[in-house]
């Protein structure tokens, strides 16, 4: 159970882990010890410290290629020189990834890309304002939204972006200019995708009348002479927003002015409060818990029909998904704002929302989900996480079955607790 061993603090599921290993390595111990003459356990204690050492040189190599690579983007001439530099980042965390099977760890190393290669893009832009004879950035908080938010951003994750102003300026539309430019030139965001931006004022007038949608616009990313003026936009809204809560529920800020970005993380936070007794919320909660699973009627597996992934499973749409939307709405009605999915379930399970039971399935279920979204990604080389069910062991067929079968349990809590106050 990887995953679960990087918990921290009082954590139950993280020591009842720990002893679940502790006593498997000490009953094959004692069988080895058993059957064995002093000599074959001597020769057995030193293949596993010479596996040890092994182990801990693999470890040392990668710190040591990563914290190059984390030099080389501090030191990135330009938004397009980081590309290459994740590339080569992400082949590392695959490899590494093979070898543990562990997804918080790559998780944790991919956050820490992810957030590197948007300050250092945030920098650049700053840098290409006063080239251009455009003066200084502006009090700025840059915030992501999804897996980041979240802290499970994986090798290909997608986020959305919001930039913040603390006073309404040129100097301000110049840098969401060219940080829309920089973040687009470093692969953060696709083509025709800009973060949304506006003033403190208007991220709180957006939480407040979220229900208003108008049909975003593309970015001007042409180039802009030194001199030239930028023209204020409206902020472009953010899709579905009355229906998609991670806008406001998986929010972190990254880079910028720090107590700027606390204030707009606080009003988040409010209006996260007051929208969860409204009929939008348990509108929310209700499409939710009817999200269809990958274990259909009968046991049968649902698969893809057509397309380049016809006879897969969608992993994302059919599991993870569904599962970190139930928890998110949970955790939101126990008033937990704070933390990823793992978090959450911690979370709900000390407040009595979650039996250990329960608790430790989800868990399990998060960490199979999470392992064959990332083996999907590593397959592909980007988004996307799809899986046969004719190359599946009878091990993973079970792991994958009862995952699904604990995701199932948490929508029929959930419609226990949320539909009927509907």
């Amino acid at each position: 159970m990887p995953m679960l061993l990087g918990t921290k603090g009082d954590d139950i599921l993280k020591w009842r882990a720990s002893t679940e290993l502790v006593e498997s390595l000490k009953k094959r111990l004692e069988r080895k010890w058993g059957s064995s003459s002093s000599r074959e356990a001597e020769a057995f204690l030193g293949t596993m410290i010479d596996s040890l050492k092994e182990e801990l040189a693999y470890e040392g190599q990668l710190d040591a290629e990563l914290a190059a690579l984390d030099q080389d983007i501090a030191q990135a001439p330009t938004p397009t020189a980081l590309v290459p530099l994740q590339a080569r980042y992400r082949e590392l965390l695959a490899a590494h990834f093979r070898r543990r099977t562990s997804p918080l760890a790559l998780c944790g190393a991919c956050n820490a890309l992810h957030d590197q290669v948007l300050r250092r893009a945030s920098q650049l832009a700053e840098e290409r304002m006063r080239d251009l004879g455009q003066g200084t950035a502006p009090v700025y908080a840059l915030l992501v939204s999804g897996d980041r938010g979240r802290g499970e951003q994986t090798l290909y994750a997608r986020n959305r972006y919001l930039l913040l102003h603390q006073l309404d300026s040129q100097r301000f539309y110049l840098f969401s200019h060219q940080l829309t430019q920089a973040l687009c030139e470093s692969g953060l965001l696709a083509e025709g995708e800009a973060p949304w931006h506006g003033s403190l004022t208007e991220w709180r007038s957006l939480l407040k009348n979220g229900e208003r949608h108008q049909e975003p616009r593309p970015p001007d990313l042409e180039p802009m002479l030194p001199f030239s003026s930028a023209q204020k936009k409206a902020a472009p809204p953010l899709p579905e927003w009355r229906w998609r809560l991670e806008s406001m529920a998986d929010l972190c800020h990254v880079a910028g002015f720090e107590p700027l970005g606390e204030q707009a993380l606080s009003a988040a936070a409010a209006a996260l409060r007051e929208q969860r007794g409204r009929d939008p919320f348990f509108q929310v909660a209700r499409r939710v818990i009817n999200l269809p699973l990958a274990l259909g009627h009968f046991g049968r597996w649902r698969l893809e029909r057509v397309g380049e992934h016809q006879g897969e499973i969608d992993i994302e749409t059919l599991g993870l998904s569904p599962l970190v939307q139930l928890v998110r709405i949970l955790a939101l009605q126990a008033e937990v704002h704070e933390g990823g999915t793992l978090e959450r379930v911690r979370q709900l399970l000390y407040r009595g929302a979650l039996d250990v039971d329960l608790a430790e399935r989800l868990l399990k279920a998060l960490q199979c989900l999470m392992q064959l979204r990332i083996e999907g990604e590593i397959r592909s080389e980007g988004a996307g996480a799809f899986a046969n069910p004719e190359e599946f062991s009878m091990e993973l067929d079970a792991r994958l079955r009862s995952a699904l079968e604990a995701v199932l349990s948490l929508q029929k809590i959930a419609y226990q607790r949320l539909v009927g106050q509907v």
